[in-house]
């Protein structure tokens, strides 16, 4: 064998290792896109559980969507509790424009908008706070609450 033959068997090998890399390489991207994708789930779980849990922690809050008069202490804490709400509900939004959460699943978190969103006050707090968030956002929230009717939500807390 000759220097040439030594030199066609190198780059063979070295054709066949590159390939072999590039697979080895896409399998790690697919696997860091699925734990990607499994940790935005986890966030969004942990909001919606720490969300929840305001209401658990302090259940007069809950009262402030239906309560006919607030004092000014209590809209303050409707208004900041909206505020914190609603920013989840952007960063939701913003994986689902990332494409780093699907619709299916993005949709199961956006159908508390109707509640959030859902009262007179709340809708009321929206036209007022609306120009805090992403303008796109915005207007995804107006077109998901635009023909729902009011919500019936805080009313399940009177019959059990």
């Amino acid at each position: 064998m000759n220097i040439d033959s030594f030199a066609s068997i190198a780059q063979v090998v070295e054709a066949v290792i590159l390939v072999a890399s590039v697979f080895y390489l896409s399998l790690q991207v697919k696997q860091a896109n699925k734990i990607s994708k499994s940790e935005t789930r986890r966030t969004l779980l942990k909001m919606d559980i720490d969300d929840l849990a305001v209401g658990r922690d302090n259940p007069k809050l809950i009262t402030l969507w239906t309560k006919d008069e607030l004092s000014q202490e209590e809209r303050i804490a409707f208004a900041h509790h909206l505020l914190i709400t609603m920013r989840q509900r952007e960063y939701e939004w913003q994986e689902l424009q990332e494409e780093t959460v699907d619709m299916t699943i993005f949709d199961t978190y956006a159908k508390v908008l109707s509640v959030h969103l859902g009262t007179k006050r709340s809708r009321s707090w929206w036209q007022e706070f609306r120009e805090m968030y992403n303008p796109e956002f915005a207007s995804f929230v107006d077109s998901r609450i635009k023909d729902e009717p009011l919500t019936r939500y805080f009313e399940k807390y009177d019959s059990f």
